[in-house]
């Protein structure tokens, strides 16, 4: 009759645990937001330039200001860039821009419209100047749609 040694009943008992007891524990995923950008009605008014940056860089500006878990949801209606003057300074360097839309988070519902001064970068060499108008109006919607939804 064979002797069990140490090493078999250690094997056997081993042999015997469930494989998920040495499976490493699984990080607890945080809950993922869900941000939609809805930029249609500006591709139905024929401005696919605004849309396309809009629908690029709004949900990251729209996570870091509301942050995750959330649901978030927006339609942007209008972009509309100012003529050089039309803050009221006596100056052709500044304009005042116009990011108008909607939003909801997590149900709750706004329209937002938004108005930033901006500098006019004459010239603009590779669009620099018209790059940050955008990305002004869209930092600014961003930021403005949790306070308005009261977060």
């Amino acid at each position: 009759m064979p002797a069990i040694t140490r090493r078999i009943a250690l094997a056997a008992l081993v042999s015997a645990l469930p494989a998920a007891a040495f499976a490493a524990h699984r990080r607890r995923e945080a809950p993922r937001e869900r941000i939609l950008v809805d930029v249609s009605p500006l591709r139905r008014n024929g401005d696919n330039t605004d849309a396309d940056f809009l629908a690029d860089v709004l949900p990251g500006y729209l996570s870091q200001s509301i942050g995750p878990g959330h649901e978030v949801r927006v339609r942007i209606d209008s972009v509309t860039y100012g003529p050089p003057g039309s803050d009221g300074s006596p100056s052709d360097t500044h304009a005042v821009d116009w990011i108008e839309g909607v939003g909801w988070v997590d149900g709750r519902e706004t329209p937002l419209t938004c108005s930033v001064v901006a500098e006019i970068v004459q010239p603009s060499f590779g669009d620099y100047g018209a790059r940050m108008r955008q990305d002004t109006l869209a930092r600014s919607f961003a930021q403005w749609l949790p306070r308005q939804v009261g977060l």
